[in-house]
């Protein structure tokens, strides 16, 4: 008697099962003494901080497909397969994972909370393998990479290293998003931005040997410890007392200084220069 076929597809009962058996047979893994071309394409790791999302299954779609296309070819082919550790992104998930069971993560000391993020890293990491491996990624998973395992992390460090050396990257003093809670810097992708209703202050300078001012609008007047010097448009009317001396807030002397490129419609109630300070300008009406 003839198999009854479906009438519809249903492909919970066709897909994993071959999914496996790909697996299993390891057919897609790659041999470094193969003859023929090479193609070898690394996973943008994703993080362990959770589950894909479609974003991840579009991108992992595309170098699949490539991928597979180049195997056809007669290429030897590697798609590398693995996860990142995300940093101190991941330590916030299993940090608020903790607070969710009432543990507080400052109590369990450093050694039991790197347990932890193990083993929230092998249960989400285990998480991600699942779900490539259902939509069929043809991965060689015999080269599963971690970005925090021993190996890679001797690679990391003697890059960053060789890259500094070469003078490609470099240290620098920069402006940083610092958290309180976690007492460490974060990027700018983990910060949440608020928009709040500001004020603008118009700070007195008073010009040495006069009674006369000259007034600096800015939202930021903490920075006018800082300040060395006021720089206007000598074109502006109003700057006639170009390269003489004001007394800043804290009384010691600052110069008034000649700046071409400034615009002198660019002006806060009271007027338009802008303080320096050696690292940042404020600029009226900004």
């Amino acid at each position: 008697m003839a198999r009854e076929i479906a009438k519809t597809y249903e492909p919970q009962q066709i897909e994993p099962r071959w999914a496996e058996y790909w697996v299993k047979e390891e057919l897609y893994k790659a041999d470094a003494n193969a003859p023929g071309p090479v193609f070898s394409i690394v996973i943008p790791p994703p993080n362990v901080t959770g589950s894909l999302h479609i974003g991840h299954m579009l991108e992992h779609t595309e170098i699949d497909i490539l991928t597979r296309w180049h195997r056809m070819m007669g290429y030897n082919t590697l798609y590398l397969p693995g996860t990142d550790h995300a940093g101190i992104s991941t330590q916030r998930v299993v940090v608020k994972h903790l607070m969710d069971q009432g543990i507080d993560y400052h109590k369990l000391g450093r050694e039991e909370f790197e347990k932890q993020v193990w083993k929230w890293k092998a249960e989400a990491g285990s998480q991600i393998r699942q779900q490539m491996r259902a939509i069929g990624e043809s991965c060689d998973w015999s080269r599963e990479k971690f970005t925090l395992s021993p190996e890679m992390s001797r690679v990391v460090r003697e890059v960053f290293v060789r890259l500094y050396e070469e003078g490609l990257i470099y240290r620098e003093n920069r402006l940083v998003n610092w958290c309180p809670v976690c007492l460490t810097v974060l990027s700018d992708l983990e910060v949440v931005h608020e928009e709040r209703q500001g004020h603008l202050w118009h700070i007195k300078y008073p010009v040495a040997g006069t009674k006369e001012f000259l007034v600096v609008a800015t939202t930021r007047p903490e920075t006018m410890l800082g300040d060395t010097a006021v720089a206007v448009n000598p074109k502006d009317e109003r700057c006639e007392s170009e390269r003489r001396t004001l007394r800043a807030p804290r009384g010691q002397k600052s110069a008034v200084t000649a700046d071409e490129p400034r615009d002198s419609d660019h002006r806060g109630r009271n007027g338009g220069p802008r303080v320096w300070n050696g690292r940042r300008e404020n600029h009226a009406g900004a």
